[in-house]
């Protein structure tokens, strides 16, 4: 069972480093937007949240679009629109396993939210790399 994935993480050993790279420079973003406005603007953290998760994601979707998946020829409307898809999934799979953690192991939500991220991170790779910035898909343009 474990040679299919050894041999799926040797096939796109590169991509995955990329991706990697995206994740820290992006937790980076995160982290510092948030900041930025909630430290420094001193605005309400709610609001603080929204906008830099907004930066975020977009900073996230150019760097994977452009850096990882090398999807520039691909159309950006079927990018953004399949996208856009990986986000609830992505806040779903973050909610159950923030409970998961929290809820039925009893561990800090600090915890749930390092694992959610490590959880999201492994689904996202796959719907990215095979749904969202498919290469070689029909809707690449001309």
């Amino acid at each position: 069972m474990l040679e299919p994935l050894k041999q799926y993480v040797a096939q796109h050993r590169t991509q995955l480093a990329k991706f990697l790279t995206v994740g820290l420079i992006t937790f980076g973003i995160n982290f510092f937007s948030f900041h930025f406005f909630f430290g420094v603007a001193g605005w309400d953290y709610r609001i603080a949240v929204s906008l830099a998760y907004v930066i975020t994601v977009t900073s996230h979707f150019w760097l994977n679009r452009f850096f990882t998946f090398s999807a520039s020829e691909q159309r950006i409307l079927h990018n953004v629109g399949k996208y856009l898809l990986l986000l609830p999934l992505n806040y779903g799979v973050t909610l159950a396993v923030v409970g998961l953690v929290v809820e039925v192991a009893g561990l800090s939500p600090y915890l749930g939210v390092i694992t959610s991220t490590l959880a999201t991170s492994s689904v996202s790779f796959l719907i990215l790399k095979h749904f969202v910035f498919k290469s070689g898909a029909s809707w690449q343009s001309s």
